[in-house]
């Protein structure tokens, strides 16, 4: 399998506007890797996008991302869905009226939650201009790859993705990882990508992670590890990774070279399972 990560950035960009914080001002001064566009990843081998933050259609252009065949969305949260825009670009040739669907693959209440959210946004997508065909699904299959769609937060409707080539393995947990509900398809994963963890548990205003209410979301790095090691996972790549953290991509860095195949996540990583 071949991956990419399209935006490594969480709730808001890096730089996040008008935010004045130091990893915001570095960003600016320094591009490049230090900028962060909204969370989402690419599925090469089967031309996949998985969820449209608002500035998608930036990161797709960023990354030279010139053709989705398909399409996922994890839960309803602004930042994975307010770019589903980008649907009527790929779907529909105004010019011409005629349609040109792409799959769209996402859990049952899922969809009933974006819909409650957008307007019906699927019945307009799919009846009224027909560029997406919906399918309410737990398991995808395209190809050689096997995805299976699981809802790590019934309270939330959050879907995790267990992606499947022969024996390889990626997780993709791509929101709101905390609380991490058990499922036997994780053990003895290649990769798990995962998203909304402090290193430290100081956030960059000096707070801590445990006196905010953001304890029951975010995991710190030793409990990441802790998953890392009852799943046999052979690999961690962090993402979603908000300016709150209070840590550059420099930092990260740095950072990755005192862990054991730990991995933090920035626009345009490259991921070959």
């Amino acid at each position: 399998m071949k991956l990419k990560i399209i935006g490594s950035g969480g709730m808001s960009i890096i730089p996040s506007s008008f935010c004045k914080c130091k990893i915001c001002e570095e960003a600016r001064r320094k591009g490049g890797r230090y900028e962060r566009l909204g969370p989402s990843l690419y599925i090469d081998d089967i031309k996949m996008l998985i969820d449209t933050p608002e500035d998608i259609a930036v990161a797709c252009n960023r990354q030279r991302i010139s053709e989705v065949k398909h399409l996922s969305i994890s839960h309803s949260d602004p930042d994975h869905v307010r770019g589903i825009r980008i649907v009527e670009k790929i779907g529909c040739d105004f010019i011409k009226g005629t349609s040109m669907p792409i799959g769209f693959y996402a859990l049952p209440e899922v969809v009933k939650d974006i819909n409650q959210m957008n307007r019906d946004c699927f019945k307009y997508y799919g009846d009224v201009l027909h560029c997406i065909s919906v399918n309410e699904t737990l398991h995808i299959k395209i190809d050689n790859i096997d995805i299976d769609l699981i809802n790590n937060n019934t309270s939330r409707n959050i879907t995790f993705y267990v992606l499947k080539e022969h024996e390889k393995k990626v997780i993709y947990a791509c929101c709101n990882p905390k609380p991490f509900a058990h499922n036997d398809l994780y053990f003895d994963a290649d990769i798990l990508i995962i998203s909304m963890v402090s290193d430290d548990g100081i956030l960059n205003d000096g707070t801590k992670l445990m006196d905010t209410p953001l304890k029951d979301e975010i995991f710190t790095l030793d409990e990441v590890i802790e998953l890392k090691n009852y799943y046999r996972i052979k690999k961690i790549i962090v993402t979603h990774i908000d300016e709150i953290w209070g840590k550059s991509y420099g930092y990260y860095k740095e950072l990755e070279k005192e862990l054991d195949n730990i991995l933090f996540a920035y626009d345009g990583m490259e991921i070959m399972v």
